[in-house]
């Protein structure tokens, strides 16, 4: 019975971040290897040497899409340092917190689940060809203590991922 109460904040946050105005369109992608494993162990198969610990460490690698979904910042306000024009702050780390819906249902046959080394790409804007900024899920996080849980996603900037917003010239 007390199940019911975290369903109702998914459910809730669900339809809060979809329909927020401060949410960001946004577009997922998966980081997978492209080197084949080189033998297995206890039936699972093995990656590299002794250096490489998870699949981040990889060399050899792609991303692929996934699906679209609505990221909304979810930061607790910490004190930060102000920029010289005194007009913004610069934030207080390198950690963004996201609340993050996609936009297929459990039920739809294209649902998947988040994942750390996911890249969530933010459009800023409408057009196909908007600005993305990168943003990689770098743990999972939660404000309940009651499954299933309500997931917040710390993510970290990939500045180098971002995708310049591409102009069109008119002759």
């Amino acid at each position: 019975m007390l199940w019911n109460v975290p369903n109702q904040l998914n459910r809730l946050t669900r339809n809060v971040v979809r329909n927020h105005p401060n949410t960001f369109n946004c577009e997922i992608f998966r980081k997978h290897t492209l080197r084949e494993a080189d033998g297995e162990a206890a039936g699972k198969p093995t990656f590299g040497g002794m250096g490489v610990i998870d699949s981040g460490d990889e060399e050899d690698y792609d991303y692929e899409y996934m699906g679209n979904g609505y990221a909304l910042p979810a930061e607790t306000f910490q004190p930060a340092p102000m920029v010289d024009a005194l007009d913004a702050n610069i934030g207080a780390s390198g950690e963004f917190r996201f609340l993050i819906e996609l936009e297929a249902q459990a039920s739809d046959d294209d649902y998947f689940d988040l994942k750390n080394h996911d890249v969530v790409y933010l459009l800023l804007g409408e057009h196909p060809d908007c600005a993305k900024l990168a943003y990689e899920i770098v743990t999972m996080e939660t404000v309940s203590n009651i499954p299933p849980f309500t997931v917040r996603y710390v993510c970290h900037r990939r500045d180098e991922l971002d995708i310049a917003a591409r102009r069109k010239v008119e002759s």
